[in-house]
């Protein structure tokens, strides 16, 4: 008898470091497509014996920012706080998953974190780097804000069509190189990267925004995790 597809999710630290912390969301997302949420604990030098738990990955969103010394630019003013820790123990996750052939899903930070595994760069500051504003969502985080545009022939717009599509996003960072061999599945109407895939992965996609959550407003979001777990799928035994 074949088993749930287990997709392992990422968990956040608070502050101080003392709490794992997950937005049910998430796992509510995988559960509802049919997988088995699996929340990973930051073990380093563990990423290979917990990733050989799972059939998939999430690398999930928070407020921080990734370290621009992985993608080789100095700090700025305007770079925000970082996790290390779990930054680190995420890029390791997603390098092992990717060398594995795991389908792969980034949100939000995710997948600016995705994009860095994959030899891409950031903005460290939308507003310093670009003058742009108005990324950053104000409450209520779940409700689509913003149209993005979504690029035909991709694997996003297989899951979610083509064309016009509400997201909700916050972000003050943006990928501004995905990597090299990376498409750019979506744009925002400023031409800013919204979604990130590499072509010829099992599944391996990046979004800025939180389909989990958008997903009560616009089901069209839940085929996101739906061809997540689809994948996993394939990968799953007894």
């Amino acid at each position: 008898m074949s088993r749930l597809p287990r997709l392992g999710l990422t968990l956040d630290l608070d502050t101080p470091g003392f709490a794992y912390r997950l937005p049910r969301d998430y796992a509510d997302a995988v559960a509802a497509a049919g997988g088995l949420p699996l929340p990973l604990t930051h073990e380093r030098g563990r990423a290979a014996e917990l990733l050989g738990l799972c059939d998939g990955l999430v690398v999930t969103g928070g407020a921080f920012d990734v370290p621009p010394e992985l993608y080789g630019e100095a700090r700025r003013p305007a770079c925000g706080p970082a996790r290390p820790e779990r930054t680190a123990f995420e890029l390791e996750l997603l390098r092992l998953a990717l060398a594995r052939g795991l389908p792969v899903l980034g949100i939000c930070g995710g997948m600016q974190l995705l994009a860095v595994a994959w030899g891409g760069s950031l903005y460290q500051d939308l507003p310093a780097d670009l003058g742009l504003s108005g990324h950053e969502q104000p409450p209520p985080k779940d409700a689509p804000s913003h149209a993005v545009q979504v690029e035909a022939g991709t694997r996003l717009a297989g899951l979610v069509g083509a064309g016009a599509l509400l997201v909700n996003s916050t972000h003050h960072q943006a990928v501004r190189d995905p990597g090299p061999g990376v498409l750019v599945s979506a744009r925002a109407a400023d031409g800013l990267v919204e979604a990130i895939e590499r072509p010829g992965d099992r599944f391996a996609l990046g979004v800025q925004w939180h389909p989990e959550a958008a997903a009560r407003h616009e089901p069209r979001h839940a085929a996101i995790y739906e061809g997540l777990v689809a994948a996993a799928s394939r990968g799953s035994g007894p």
